[in-house]
């Protein structure tokens, strides 16, 4: 669902971003060398003060990387703090192919061999070509499970064959038909294969906390664990790079970031209240950038837990919520976020406007009492390091207590929420909130929301929804894959397997100086860090 500002603050928005936003969004044409159309460039520079080079991007992140491996890091921190580090593949969207280390691919008439095409002339930030070698070694080290990353090695746990044409092209040949492949091998995040040969073990190779050899627009210069990373320009990139430097500065206080913004010290700051929207887009010295986030908050059951494996009790905490309160209490307003109703958003490529789970308190009692809830004190975890958890938590406790549920709720910051969340199967806590990007292909989700996902020790479902999501990845006609995404979205929701909560916008107050902040309309920000830059 798109979300609509408020008619004052609409007002305000509109006219920033177009006298001097950070870069007017202009589709991204299918090119070979991921640029975009000269025109867009044009616009640009009619948006504010003249275009110069250098300066630096500073920004306050509420917590820290746990490596400089990217591929070991699962929250949307570690993915923004080290995008800029290293380059995918190519990014399918609904409506585009955008093109970074790949030069082309080709899909053969039967789906079942992908042949990608390696720019000529790539280069680590150690200064080592990168070739095909390095694509066919990042596989093997996934296909053993020791390393603990898989992505893109299976289709439906059967193993995809990968071959080397010539030091720059390779084949990717799947077992059976993958619907959703193509953009899965396109996100890669490579290695680099000299700087990793060797290594027993990927997953715990000390090499993770002191190389950071990437393939991106930056490299690492300094990494101060806990206080901040700091990333230079890769001068050997393949493209023009403008700004210098990219900072990203730990702060988990949300007061502290803002004082540093305010004070100059950072130059974006996460905006997650409507309160505090107003103070920046009314602001001369700032711009507001509002992107669709592609992202579905939840609470999720624990299916570990003695208490949630009973789906009445599960339907009786549903029951017993108020959503769209919820997203009132806790963001203050649509222009922040509204109420989600499915696992899915309209930013994945398969969406339905289906209803969502309905307060019914009547309902939520005397399931209560038939479940053996009632008396019983529930454990509920959240993601501190997340804007707005603490104050979805705190409304679902109240809301809970209504119905004669008592309710004990614990933060954790990202690394800490994660592991209990997702890794460690254990029934110390029922309920659980967290959120995930939900764009572009649907079966993106199948990792969280499928019985043969990797991150479902505690997840309640079904065979059949299993079942449904190997039928997706399996289906290439878009007509017949979006019939059965739909029935996905039903089959969850009748299952109770979670409780959507909000669909959020990702909104940025940024120094008027800094453009091209929503050149490419994705989160996490930013996709591709050539096109910020800097203005007199």
């Amino acid at each position: 669902m798109k979300k609509k500002l408020c008619s004052l603050l609409a007002v305000v928005m509109l006219f920033g971003l177009v006298l001097g936003g950070c870069g007017g969004t202009e589709e991204k044409k299918d090119t070979a060398d991921g640029g975009t159309d000269k025109k867009v460039e044009e616009e640009k520079e009619e948006t504010g003060g003249e275009k110069i080079e250098g300066g630096s991007i500073i920004r306050a992140m509420p917590s820290d990387i746990s490596s400089l491996n990217i591929v070991y890091e699962t929250g949307d921190e570690g993915m923004t703090m080290l995008k800029p580090v290293y380059d995918p593949l190519y990014i399918e969207s609904k409506d585009e192919v955008r093109y970074y280390l790949a030069e082309s691919r080709e899909v053969s008439e039967d789906g079942l061999t992908i042949t990608v095409k390696l720019r000529d002339g790539l280069k680590w930030h150690d200064g080592e070509s990168i070739t095909a070698d390095d694509v066919i070694w990042n596989f093997e080290y996934k296909m053993n499970k020791d390393n603990k990353s898989t992505s893109g090695t299976t289709v439906n746990q059967k193993p995809v064959t990968v071959a080397k044409v010539d030091d720059l092209t390779f084949t990717v040949t799947l077992p059976e038909v993958s619907a959703s492949y193509v953009a899965t091998l396109g996100s890669i995040k490579l290695l680099p294969k000299h700087v990793y040969e060797g290594e027993a073990n990927i997953a715990s190779s000390e090499l993770n906390m002191t190389q950071g050899v990437g393939s991106g627009p930056y490299k690492v210069k300094e990494w101060k664990k806990g206080e901040s990373l700091t990333l230079e320009k890769f001068d050997d990139y393949y493209k023009d790079v403008n700004l210098d430097t990219v900072i990203f500065k730990i702060m988990p206080n949300e007061s502290a970031q803002e004082i540093a913004f305010e004070n100059g010290e950072v130059n974006i700051l996460r905006v997650s209240t409507v309160e505090k929207f107003e103070k920046y887009a009314s602001d001369d010295r700032y711009e507001m950038v509002t992107l669709d986030e592609g992202r579905i908050n939840y609470m999720g059951f624990n299916s570990n837990s003695a208490l949630m494996k009973d789906i009445n009790a599960r339907k009786a905490i549903a029951a017993a919520l108020d959503v769209p309160a919820i997203v009132d209490g806790a963001y203050g307003s649509e222009d922040i976020a509204v109420a989600a109703k499915t696992v899915f958003c309209d930013q994945n490529f398969y969406y339905e406007d289906v209803e969502g789970y309905k307060q019914n308190l009547d309902e939520a009692k005397e399931l209560i009492k038939s479940s053996g809830l009632e008396g019983q004190t529930l454990q509920l975890v959240y993601n501190s390091s997340r804007a707005n958890m603490e104050d979805c938590a705190l409304i679902i406790q109240q809301q809970l207590k209504e119905v004669g549920i008592t309710v004990e709720i614990t933060g954790y910051e990202t690394q800490g929420f994660f592991e209990k969340f997702f890794y460690t199967d254990a029934g110390d806590w029922d309920l659980g909130l967290n959120g995930y990007s939900t764009n572009g292909d649907n079966q993106g989700d199948e990792y969280m929301f499928s019985s043969e996902g990797f991150l479902s020790k505690n997840l309640c479902t079904t065979d059949e929804i299993a079942a449904l999501w190997n039928q997706g990845d399996a289906t290439t006609d878009p007509a017949e894959r979006a019939k059965i995404y739909a029935d996905l979205q039903q089959q969850i929701k009748d299952a109770y397997t979670m409780v959507p909560i909000s669909d959020c916008n990702f909104i940025l107050a940024v120094d008027k100086k800094l453009k091209g902040c929503d050149a490419i309309n994705v989160v996490p920000v930013f996709e591709d860090y050539t096109q910020l830059y800097m203005t007199n």
